[in-house]
């Protein structure tokens, strides 16, 4: 089979030749038709994961072709199936599991294997290229806003820090889910644009706070980025009391503006994270990873029923690498899925 495999850090992937995967007893053999690109790929890439052993197939955002089932989206948490959390649907919380792309050769191939059918959805005549992204960027969203709702009670303001494919599934959950007003933030023109026709009340570039300045804006905040820039900048817009959810994965951490922090709290030498007085009063900061089974598949039904609107263009295995370049020249709309 043909794969594009990661067999270094910081280097381009490898479009290369490989004997076809075979399932063992208890897996499931998928012809992939479509995997699609993600920014961690990139994060992957760049070695910020070092623990992640090359060479490596990418790719977790899978939609293939299964014998026996038909076309599917493939779930991306390889749970154990027997812990406290996979028991409870949290597979993705699982400390055991195991995840295509990262502990396992994921989508970026014309095969992949899966560990068992429980981690494939039928697809029910959804196609599986548009499909893809809904693996990963439909799902991460989907939990995101979901446990964000409580804060979310009219009148209420949601702000969305990036318009890319996560963000704009965010969106549109928001608008579906909650009564809130939505903001996004997002210094593309193009993406700015996407985000008002998906639903977004608002949209602006991505603003700078001055020193000393909050804006104390909304009741959940949801970083589809998280640098520290942007995680600065969630800390600066959400109220008291609210939520900061971050879903990104770009390295950053919750330093927070010295000026921000309330007196008699002075920050010491060194950096701080959280603490009394160090961020708005009463905030929740939390991370959205994933989502679980019963998730993707309330996606799937949203995806069916016609409810969701997502941008995807197919680019050709060969050009995996060119694809890549794209998405880090910030050059991409929606999602970019490799196709076989």
């Amino acid at each position: 089979m043909r794969a594009a495999v990661l067999e270094r850090y910081g280097a381009p992937l490898r479009i290369e030749d490989r004997p076809d995967p075979v399932a063992r007893t208890g897996e499931v053999l998928v012809k992939v038709r479509a995997s699609g690109i993600c920014r961690s790929d990139l994060r992957v890439i760049d070695g910020a994961f070092p623990d992640i052993e090359l060479p490596r197939v990418l790719g977790h955002e899978i939609a293939g072709f299964a014998d026996g089932i038909g076309e599917v989206l493939v779930y991306g948490s390889w749970g154990c199936g027997t812990c406290s959390w996979c028991l409870r649907d949290e597979e993705s919380l699982c400390p055991n599991a195991s995840e295509p792309g990262w502990t396992r050769d994921g989508g970026h191939a014309e095969y992949v294997v899966v560990p068992s059918t429980r981690f494939l959805v039928p697809l029910r005549g959804l196609d599986p290229v548009r499909a893809a992204p809904l693996a990963d960027a439909g799902l991460s969203a989907y939990r995101a806003v979901r446990r964000g709702i409580p804060w979310l009670v009219e009148p209420s303001t949601a702000v969305v820090i990036g318009a890319g494919a996560l963000g704009q599934f965010a969106v549109q959950y928001l608008k579906m889910l909650t009564g809130a007003t939505v903001v996004v933030i997002d210094p593309s023109p193009v993406r700015r644009r996407r985000a008002l026709e998906l639903g977004a009340d608002q949209a602006t570039a991505l603003p700078r706070i001055a020193s000393g300045e909050r804006r104390e804006t909304a009741q959940a905040v949801f970083d589809f980025w998280g640098s520290d820039q942007t995680l600065r900048l969630g800390l600066g817009l959400v109220r008291r009391a609210g939520v900061l959810v971050q879903v990104g994965a770009d390295g950053g951490t919750s330093e927070p503006d010295p000026s921000h922090v309330e007196p008699p709290h002075a920050r010491s030498g060194g950096r701080v994270y959280f603490g009394m007085g160090l961020v708005p009063r009463e905030v929740s900061l939390t991370t959205s990873v994933w989502g679980s089974y019963r998730d993707l598949r309330r996606v799937l039904e949203l995806a069916q029923s016609g409810l969701l609107k997502w941008d995807v263009e197919a680019v050709p295995l060969a050009g995996a690498n060119e694809a890549m370049a794209r998405l880090r020249r910030g050059q991409v709309r929606g999602r970019l899925v490799l196709t076989p």
